[in-house]
């Protein structure tokens, strides 16, 4: 830690921490990636931050197709429940709010229905939270928002809230699911009062890979870590400091001091 501020008060960017490789999880969450996956939250409480999953995996992929854009599909339900995205706090991790289309929708039948025309539509992104049980999201759903990603070129990712904890009892077409928790912030310093800000950071058991069997063990969790500014995602551990300063600390008095000597 005393290396990198070092660096950061030097101009420099700091090094970044070592990642442990994971190809099959580099695989799965390639951003080139289409079609349709799911993610659930582990626990109810863990709904947020399997949105934030999404929302970082759709950011990832719009670094290679700035001009899809995002359409988020909101059902009423869940968003009583989880809230709506927050439009300031999307800009601040890097998605403009042009490219960001919001839908709202009544109930799971037209959730499904609103999401499978996003997907042939064209846009790089199509996010829908759905509070959508077993019975109203079956394989025949599945199968059709599969093809429609196909069709259109699109990566669909499915949030069912009301589905948490049940990853490993849900049967769908879709190409891979995840279940997600809130990952444990970094340590606290000693005598600090909060933990050090960094990345956000996901647990992640992958429950089902198309086309990579026997690559995950479905009762493992990883810890990963979006980094916002590079869109990309990592192995924990990861550099809690941003790689960028905002500002070149120009008024603390060992750099004037530096400066008078010059």
């Amino acid at each position: 830690m005393r290396r990198r501020i070092a660096a950061l008060e030097a101009g420099g960017a700091p090094a970044p921490a070592a990642v442990p490789r994971d190809e099959g999880l580099s695989r799965l969450l390639d951003p080139g990636r289409g079609g349709l996956r799911e993610a659930l939250p582990a626990r109810p409480t863990d709904a947020a931050a399997a949105a934030g999953f999404a929302f970082a995996l759709a950011l990832s992929r719009l670094r290679l197709r700035p001009q899809g854009g995002i359409v988020w599909i909101a059902e009423d339900m869940a968003a009583r429940e989880l809230g709506l995205p927050y439009g300031r706090g999307l800009q601040a991790a890097g998605l403009p709010p042009e490219l960001l289309v919001l839908a709202r929708t009544r109930r799971p039948r037209e959730t499904l229905w609103a999401m499978e025309e996003a997907l042939k539509s064209g846009a790089a992104v199509v996010i829908a939270e759905s509070w959508a049980d077993a019975g109203a999201y079956d394989l025949t759903a599945s199968r059709r928002l599969a093809l429609a990603a196909r069709r259109g070129d699109c990566a669909g990712l499915l949030l069912l809230p009301r589905a948490a904890g049940a990853a490993q009892r849900f049967a769908s077409a879709a190409e891979a699911r995840f279940e997600i928790a809130a990952g444990a912030p970094p340590p606290r310093a000693e005598g600090a009062p909060r933990p050090l800000p960094g990345p956000p950071i996901f647990r992640l058991r992958v429950v089902k890979a198309r086309g990579l069997v026997g690559a995950f063990d479905a009762q493992a969790w990883r810890d990963i870590v979006f980094d916002h500014q590079e869109a990309e995602f990592h192995g924990a551990p990861f550099h809690a400091l941003p790689r960028r300063a905002s500002a070149a600390p120009v008024d603390r008095p060992a750099l004037a001091q530096k400066r008078a000597f010059a």
